[in-house]
Order: C-alpha cells, then sequence, then structure tokens
C-alpha cells in the first residue's frame, strides 16, 4: 500500500517520502508525461541522465494502441522504466473529445493487468464551459464510479487516485472533496484544471485547490493534472500540491519554444542561450536552429526537462530553508496573473498559517 510520510513544511508545502512497491519517491515531485507512441526523450532517459524517478503515463492510450504488450510485461518493462509509473485513466480524452472507448470497469482492471503503481479511477471531468447542472453531474457520476472501485480492484499494492471534480464551481468542488474523503484513497487529484491554467486564471486555481484540500484529509497526498509551464510550479508546490504532471516540455519543444525560469521564447528570437544545462553549454542559438527539426525537438525537450528538474530543486531548497514565500513572490513577477494568484492567497492566510 501507499505510506505518505511527511518530513518538512512550509506554507501548505510539504517535502514528503511518497512510499509505492516500486520505490520511495520524494515530494513534491514533477512527473513528465509520457506518450507511449511518441518519445523525443526516452523514459530510461529521464531515469538515468535526469534523475528522473517517477513518471505518469495514459493508460488509456497503451490500452488502444499497446494493450497485449503491455500485459505481458507491464508497463515498467514496457517503457524501460525502472521507477515508479503513475497511470491516467482516460479523462483527459473525455474531457477532449467528449468520449472514450472504454468503461470505467475495464480501465481499473487494465490498470492492475500492466501493474501501475498509482492508478486512476475513470472520472467524468467537469470542464470549463460546463453549466452548473452538467458540472453537478460530473461531480455525482465521478463518486459513483469512485465507490465502484471496492467492488473492481483485486490488487492491495496499487495506490488509486480519486480526483475531485466540480470545475469553477467551487461548492461543487467541495461537496466532490467531502465524498471523495469518506473513501479509501491513497491519492488525491485535482480535476479538471487544464483549460483554467490555459487562460492564466490562477487566482481561480488558487480557489480550486484550496476548496479541495480544505475538504481533503491532510494525511493524503495531493496531485495537480497538467501543471504546465514550471514559472507555476512554485504557486502550486505553496497550495499543498504534491505531485504535479505536465506535458509543455515536449509541447513547448514541437513547438520551437525554449523555457525559461521566467516564461517561454521563440528559439529564434534567441541570440544567446541563458542556460548551462548540457544541451546549452556547448551550443549556441544559430546551432539549434540549423539543427534537423527531429533533432531540435530532441534537444529542446532535454534542455526543457531540466528547467522543470532545476525548478523543483529550487523550491525543496526553499521549502527547507523556510522562505518559500519569497520563491513564490519572485517567481510571480513573472507573470500578471501569477501576481494576481499571490495576493489573492491573502484569502486563505488564516488557514494557511493554521496548517
Amino acid at each position: 500500500m501507499i505510506e505518505f510520510e511527511v518530513r518538512d513544511r512550509d506554507l501548505l508545502a510539504r517535502i514528503g517520502k511518497l512510499k509505492t512497491k516500486s520505490g520511495t519517491i520524494e515530494t513534491p515531485v514533477f512527473l513528465p508525461v509520457i506518450n507511449p507512441a511518441k518519445q523525443a526523450v526516452t523514459p530510461r532517459e529521464l531515469y538515468d541522465d535526469f534523475g528522473c524517478n517517477m513518471l505518469i503515463t495514459n493508460a488509456y492510450i497503451i490500452k488502444r494502441q499497446l494493450a497485449e504488450a503491455a500485459k505481458k510485461v507491464e508497463v515498467h518493462s514496457l517503457l524501460d522504466f525502472p521507477g515508479v509509473v503513475m497511470t491516467d485513466s482516460g479523462a483527459y480524452q473525455i474531457l477532449a473529445y467528449g468520449k472514450v472507448d472504454v468503461t470505467p470497469e475495464e480501465i481499473v482492471r487494465f490498470q492492475e493487468e500492466v501493474s501501475a503503481d498509482i492508478a486512476t479511477i475513470l472520472d467524468l471531468p467537469t470542464g470549463w464551459k460546463a453549466s452548473k447542472e452538467r458540472a453537478q453531474y460530473t461531480v455525482e457520476e465521478t463518486v459513483k464510479r469512485a465507490k465502484m472501485l471496492e467492488g473492481l480492484k483485486t490488487r492491495g499494492d496499487i495506490g488509486w487516485v480519486g480526483p475531485v471534480q466540480g470545475g469553477r464551481y467551487l461548492d461543487l468542488v467541495a461537496m466532490s472533496a467531502k465524498e471523495m474523503a469518506k473513501l479509501p484513497f491513497e491519492v488525491h487529484a485535482l480535476g479538471s484544471p487544464t483549460p483554467v491554467m490555459e487562460q492564466y486564471l490562477f487566482d481561480l486555481l488558487v480557489d480550486m485547490i484550496l476548496t479541495a484540500k480544505m475538504n481533503l484529509p491532510h494525511s493524503r497526498p495531493f496531485h495537480l493534472f497538467g501543471a504546465g509551464h514550471p514559472f507555476m510550479f512554485s504557486l502550486a508546490v505553496a497550495l499543498g500540491c504534491d505531485l504535479f504532471d505536465s506535458a509543455a516540455y515536449s509541447i513547448f519543444a514541437s513547438e520551437d519554444r525554449y523555457l525559461t525560469e521566467h516564461g517561454t521564447v521563440r528559439l529564434s528570437k534567441l541570440e544567446y542561450l541563458p542556460c548551462t544545462c548540457p544541451v546549452c553549454a556547448r551550443r549556441t542559438s544559430g546551432d539549434l536552429v540549423a539543427m534537423p527539426k527531429e533533432e531540435r525537438e530532441r534537444e529542446l525537450t532535454r534542455h526543457n526537462l531540466y528547467v522543470c528538474f532545476s525548478e523543483i530543486r529550487r523550491i525543496k531548497q526553499a521549502i527547507v530553508e523556510g522562505r518559500l514565500w519569497e520563491h513564490l513572490e519572485m517567481r510571480a513577477h513573472s507573470h500578471p496573473a501569477l501576481l494576481q494568484a499571490l495576493k489573492h492567497l491573502g484569502k486563505y492566510s488564516e488557514y494557511i498559517e493554521r496548517h
């Protein structure tokens, strides 16, 4: 079973140890999203070159494209990754395409068959455009599917994620969290945050995360799906997100976008590379621009990953030194919406101080 032990705290951030059947992970932790069909940087390279001990992949995509292979060798061998593997269930595909060709029962069984370390039920995402009535339905349906889990699962060594839905309707987020808290999940997650972050509505994200956190057991780790750019990692961690995933490092690279601590820059706009990672230390921006598209995408992906993992280490050091607020203030000046979110935290000052 999953075990979670907290070592250090600052604001709502926690440095902790998350024990799974495949190893123990230190939180807060950034999980690169791995698409098994496209890997500019392989999971093995993530493990060997970046010290990445945990990643997330999509069980629904694997089931559709690589089901038999995954059942034979399990997901760790399929990806060639010796660390901890978390699987998502296809809820993002529901959000993007409206439906998936799998039932909640089938995806639970499949995640057990491929031996994920942490697995996710097939929740029904609320999304951004949902009416209040539709949002309430997604909450009720997700809770219904969550209650089915106990009768479906056959293994006791996999941790299960209970997502909280409700979207921008904070009363529904609270209702969803209270219902999920009653069930024996090992991890909780905020569902449907991606559209909010894509529109830079970080003050609403603060409300959504803290509304969920205030109604969930503090002893359970909390995951943020689709965290995006590393300049907002410190906000997520300060709000109590112990785990968060992102595919932005890869998406940006495919668009020739170069990550910095404060934003993204089109590679063509850079005269100098403002970084000393192994990708940038021995090259110029002209060298990257002159590369064939596939090679350039790979190198930008590697650079973007270095930026993400470096930011996590800075955040952890800030937690240990008790200066996460100062680090968050510095990052908040990267974007007006982040600064607005920082000011919005004052609404929750009593709760933050208490915890």
